[in-house]
């Protein structure tokens, strides 16, 4: 069932954003995670901001391809996590909890809605 509207995941967009630039300093990642997360969060701001939503400014990525980009960033999440963000706990649930996260979003989100 798709019941996250793009407009819904529009507004998730900005606020997974800036908790990917916020959250590393409150909650302690190592550098490297913390580095990283505030990267990520300032490629999903920009990508939220190309895409053709009522959230997008620039309109260049269709939303499909944005939830495809998603997609790829929860798989992606999952093996750092696995792999190198493994060494420290923090940073190990950090990113495996945004892998499931945007993974559940993605599952939920309906890309075939009516954009505009």
């Amino acid at each position: 069932m798709k019941i996250i509207s793009p407009k819904v995941h529009a507004v998730l967009d900005y606020v997974v954003a800036l908790f990917l630039i916020v959250a590393p300093n409150i909650i302690g990642l190592s550098t490297t995670a913390a580095i990283f997360s505030m990267v990520l969060g300032g490629i999903h701001f920009l990508l939220t901001l190309l895409t053709v939503f009522r959230g997008g400014a620039v309109k260049l990525v269709p939303f499909p391809v944005h939830g495809f980009i998603e997609l790829v960033v929860s798989f992606t999440l999952a093996v750092l996590a696995l792999t190198v963000f493994s060494k420290y706990k923090v940073d190990h649930f950090y990113y495996a909890g945004l892998s499931v996260a945007i993974f559940v979003v993605f599952m939920l989100t309906d890309y075939k809605a009516k954009t505009s």
